[in-house]
This record gives structure tokens, C-alpha cells and sequence, in this order.
């Protein structure tokens, strides 16, 4: 492996300054001769991200999470690759191409087979993280949307519209991902789909607070003909404070969240710094003793983590 090693350092360096010289235009060129080689070389990614996200299969189970992971990893490469990364099997494939980018970039780094885990890790921790982050923006987005949707359904169901126009009105003046959720249900339901289906759905792609009180009152009302005003009305309010509570817990909560992200995450920080970084630790790491010793480590870590978020946790 050692006597292999500078041949592979070679071989990278070699690509790197024949790209580096594909993308730069050339001393005497014209202007627009490195600009087309760029888009030659940024098509030949996008249809190799493509080729590979369609050709490594995903499991069902873990589809919707890597889907997530790959959005991210498209967004962080849509400067260099295009915004037609974005879709899902070039998303897919950017994925796994900066996982492998990663890897490579960690075994130069550190000439070891560790280095190799640790960058491959490095891309997808940090889809990963975005991907969770933009996963609670959206949540609190929804949520902050709910109380004025509930009166406009409300408003809507009173002045005598049918269910399919009242979601249809919520829809056409709401925002997106509600937007798309309420038009879809009001198109079910003009197209047959029994109410209580339709509303079933809708609390499936729109798991917002609330919602699954009024999807049943309104699936009720669809067959008793009972009157809702007062309902989504309360449901608005109810939603109300359970915002205003939740931006209280939240700044109260922020400094305890910080130091906890920051302990948990120190650790594996370092330990992947001198895993590139040091012979002597990656020599260690080696034997069987300092395998069990990480191995304990990050349980540890990772325990102490959800002992944390277990006590911070406030269910309003």
C-alpha cells in the first residue's frame, strides 16, 4: 500500500492540473474559450451525476432521507454543475459524488485508509446537518402559516362555498408547501375522491399542529352538515399560542442548545482532524485497544446527546 501511494498522489495531481487547465483559457485565447470549456466539463458532471444516481439503487426504507441528503448536496453544487442538478437522480448522484470527492480528498490528506472514512463521512454529516436544518425551518414555517389558513377556511365554509372551493381558496392564497397541499386536496375531492381520503392526505403531506383536529371536524361536517366557524376559529387561537409558547421555550432554551451541539460535537471533530492529521493517533486508533476505546467513545458521545435532547425536550 505505501509503494502505492505516490503513484496515486501522481495520478491526482496530474488530473487536477489537466482540469485546472480544461477550465482556465489559455494565454493569447479568446475570452470565451475557457467559458466554453467550464460548460463542457460542468455537462460531463451533470451527465455523470445523472448516470450515477440512477444506477446505484437506494432502499425504500431510507429513500426519503438520502432524497433529503441529496437536495443539499445539489444546492451546495448547483454554482459549479447548474440548477439542473436539483433533479432527483443528478441530486442523487452529486451526492454521491462529493461522498466519493470527499474520500479521495481525505486519503490524500492523510496517505491511510482512515482518511478514506473520514472524508467520505465529512459530505454526507454536512448534507446531512443542512438537510435537518432546512427540515425544521420548514416545520416552523407551516406552522406559522396555520392559524391564518384555518380563517380563511373558516371564513370560506361560512360564506357557503363547498369543501373542495374552500380548500381550494386556502390554497390560492397561502404559500407554499400549504399551497400545494390545500390545491391538491381540493383537486381530489372535485375529481371523487371521498372527503375523508382527501383530508387523510392532506394531514399526511401537511403534518402541521392542528391540522389532524380540523381534517376530522371538517371529514364530521362533510357528513352532518355541522357548522365550523367557531372550531377553526379556536383551532387558529390554539395554534397562536402554541407558537408564541414555542419562541418563548426557544430563546430560553438557546444557550443550553449551543453548549450541548458544541460537546457533542467537539469530539468527533477532533477525532476526525487527527485522524487526517496524525500518524501517531491513526497508528493508534489501529490496534484493537484504540478501536474500542473510539468505539466507546462515540456511544458515549452519542448517548450523552440524547440524554440532553431528552431533557430539553418540552412537548407544547
Amino acid at each position: 500500500m505505501e509503494e502505492l501511494m505516490p503513484w496515486g498522489v501522481g495520478a491526482l495531481t496530474a488530473v487536477s492540473v489537466r482540469a485546472a487547465l480544461d477550465i482556465a483559457s489559455p494565454a493569447g485565447s479568446r475570452r470565451g474559450e475557457g467559458r466554453v470549456h467550464s460548460d463542457v466539463l460542468r455537462l460531463r458532471a451533470l451527465a455523470l451525476a445523472r448516470r450515477l444516481g440512477g444506477w446505484v439503487h437506494v432502499p425504500a426504507r431510507v429513500e426519503r432521507v438520502v432524497d433529503a441528503w441529496a437536495a443539499e448536496a445539489a444546492h451546495l453544487a448547483a454554482p459549479l454543475v447548474g440548477p439542473a442538478a436539483r433533479e432527483r437522480t443528478a441530486a442523487r448522484g452529486t451526492l454521491y459524488l462529493q461522498v466519493a470527492a470527499g474520500a479521495l480528498l481525505g486519503f490524500v490528506v492523510a496517505l491511510s485508509p482512515w482518511g478514506l472514512l473520514v472524508g467520505a463521512v465529512a459530505p454526507a454529516a454536512v448534507c446531512a446537518s443542512r438537510a435537518a436544518r432546512r427540515a425544521r425551518e420548514t416545520a416552523r414555517r407551516v406552522e406559522a402559516a396555520m392559524p391564518e389558513a384555518f380563517q380563511a377556511l373558516a371564513i370560506s365554509l361560512g360564506s357557503g362555498h363547498s369543501l373542495a372551493q374552500a380548500l381550494r381558496f386556502v390554497g390560492a392564497h397561502a404559500e407554499e408547501p400549504l399551497r400545494s397541499a390545500f390545491l391538491e386536496a381540493s383537486l381530489e375531492i372535485t375529481c371523487g375522491v371521498p372527503a375523508h381520503e382527501a383530508l387523510q392526505e392532506l394531514l399526511r403531506r401537511l403534518p402541521a399542529p392542528g391540522l389532524g383536529l380540523v381534517t376530522t371536524a371538517l371529514a364530521v361536517s362533510q357528513r352532518t352538515g355541522a357548522p365550523l366557524r367557531d372550531l377553526l376559529g379556536r383551532a387558529a387561537g390554539m395554534v397562536g399560542e402554541r407558537i408564541e409558547l414555542a419562541r418563548r421555550l426557544e430563546v430560553k432554551t438557546a444557550q443550553a442548545r449551543l453548549s450541548a451541539r458544541l460537546v457533542t460535537a467537539m469530539p468527533v471533530v477532533l477525532m476526525g482532524a487527527l485522524t487526517l492529521l496524525s500518524p501517531d493517533f491513526r497508528a493508534g486508533i489501529a490496534s484493537v485497544a484504540g478501536a474500542l476505546s473510539v468505539v466507546v467513545a462515540l456511544a458515549l458521545d452519542a448517548v450523552a446527546w440524547l440524554i440532553i435532547r431528552k431533557i430539553m425536550e418540552v412537548k407544547v
